[in-house]
């Protein structure tokens, strides 16, 4: 099973400080200033040549594109999809748009460390997969990969959110049992 990364949309309205630009004439990273707070947001290759590298310091634009949280360097990253001049100043603003602001919907969080997953928890995470597809859940309840649930010698660890309900010992005959408890009326 791969490891889930947080994607969400931002939307950021501003004014341009400058570019940072590498091997002579490429954008690498558009900075820009929202209200008192500086953002670096990376420009990809097929954005590059729409942008104008004159463009003059201060000039009001409209960015908008994706975040992602990148856990080796421990931040965040902004990458741009569009970035529009806003000819009449706007109200400066930023917005991220979090997939998980929703309401409705769930987590599943599943110890992803040896312990756990020698135990069965990798078997556990594909059936929860699975069974999410299977009940037509999966645009609704999410499966997040985690580290240490601080509970190794009964693993796998599972810990249902937003009820926050701790499993240890989960077996993948439980699976279908668990998500009829906490995610269907």
């Amino acid at each position: 099973m791969s490891k889930t990364t947080t994607v969400s949309q931002f939307r950021l309205v501003g004014q341009l400080e400058s570019f940072i630009i590498k091997k002579g004439d490429k954008i690498k990273y558009l900075r820009m200033k929202v209200e008192e707070k500086e953002y670096w947001l990376k420009i990809p290759k097929k954005l590059r040549s729409e942008i104008d590298i004159n463009m003059i310091p201060g000039t009001w634009l409209e960015v908008t594109g994706n975040q992602e949280f990148k856990k080796k360097k421990g931040v965040f990253e902004l990458e741009a999809s569009q970035v529009k001049l806003l000819p009449h100043p706007d109200k400066p603003c930023a917005v991220i748009i979090s997939e998980t602001e929703s309401s409705d919907t769930g987590k599943i969080l599943v110890c992803q460390k040896s312990s756990c997953w020698k135990r069965g928890g990798e078997s556990v995470c594909q059936q929860l997969e699975q069974k999410l597809e299977q009940q037509g859940l999966s645009d609704r309840v999410k499966v997040k990969l985690t580290g240490c649930l601080k509970q190794c010698k009964k693993g796998p660890n599972v810990v249902i959110m937003p009820h926050k309900a701790r499993y240890c010992q989960v077996q993948p005959r439980e699976v279908e049992q668990l998500l009829n408890k906490h995610f269907t009326t």
